[in-house]
């Protein structure tokens, strides 16, 4: 298929431009993070300093220029709020490592979801790939819904880890948009995210609160550019792309069921030994 041909070449292209830009910022983030680790130890290092000094100026015999050493020490500890700085630099400090823990494991999430792949199949962790599609996707949820997960342990599946990614990252991005269609914000809404073993297939489901679809376009979800999304937002591409790589290139099955007002939920079955393998003509 024409269609699908050009838009499976489009996603490599911006997977191979994601995975360039992860690369450049991966680079910088490391810099800071040991620029970090020293400004810290070179913090506790002065602080050990003045509180050693302060130590030998008490311990200093009487002497008339003792009294002023001692209160010249207090005023500079107060004019720079000394007291203060012990308490809250190491705050930051943490803060700050946070920070770049959240930002490297986002680059790395990246460059796993985004490295273009072979098309060949091989045994996959679809827990972690999920977890990483939500790292990545976490800007189009996390201001409007509250994710819930519940992951079983699955044996590897066979499959194309990134072909799938793609699929989840649909399914999240679109429930994400369902709830705020339906107004609501973090505090109401909800996208809900399953995943175990059920015979011999996994199966994830992902489903919202959000605003539902009704039930005659229920049937259209999977056709090339169909949208119910206003223009812009929507390409009518992804479930479209999604169906095709869960059932022809996986042989799995992928439903939907939802209510007008109460959400929606999709349901992606695999079989965890992979596609069968085609008999020869």
């Amino acid at each position: 298929m024409v269609i699908e041909l050009q838009l499976a070449q489009k996603l490599e292209s911006v997977g191979r431009l994601a995975a360039g830009i992860a690369h450049e910022i991966n680079t910088p983030i490391q810099y800071l993070g040991d620029n970090v680790h020293f400004l810290r130890s070179a913090f506790d290092d002065m602080d050990k300093l003045f509180e050693s000094t302060n130590d030998a100026a008490i311990r200093l015999p009487q002497f008339p220029e003792r009294a002023a050493f001692l209160l010249e020490l207090a005023d500079l500890a107060k004019k720079y709020d000394l007291e203060y700085l012990r308490g809250e630099v190491p705050k930051a400090f943490t803060r700050t490592f946070d920070g770049v823990e959240r930002v490297t494991n986002i680059v790395k999430a990246m460059k796993e979801f985004a490295h273009p792949d072979s098309h060949e199949q091989y045994a996959a962790d679809l827990k972690h790939a999920l977890e990483t599609t939500l790292l990545v996707a976490s800007n189009e949820y996390k201001y409007v819904a509250t994710v819930l997960t519940e992951f079983d342990e699955l044996p590897a599946v066979v499959c194309n880890i990134g072909e799938l990614n793609q699929v989840f990252l649909n399914l999240i991005v679109n429930a994400a948009h369902a709830i705020k269609d339906a107004g609501k914000d973090v505090d109401a809404g909800r996208i809900k995210i399953r995943l175990n073993m059920e015979g011999e297939d996994a199966v994830i489901r992902v489903s919202d609160n959000g605003c539902g679809v009704p039930p005659e376009n229920l049937s259209k979800l999977y056709d090339p550019f169909f949208t119910t999304k206003e223009v812009g937002r929507g390409t009518g591409q992804g479930l479209a792309i999604s169906h095709s790589i869960v059932v022809d290139k996986h042989a799995g099955e992928i439903s939907v069921r939802s209510e007008v007002g109460v959400g929606t939920e999709f349901t992606v079955r695999l079989p965890i030994s992979g596609r069968p393998a085609r008999s020869s003509p």
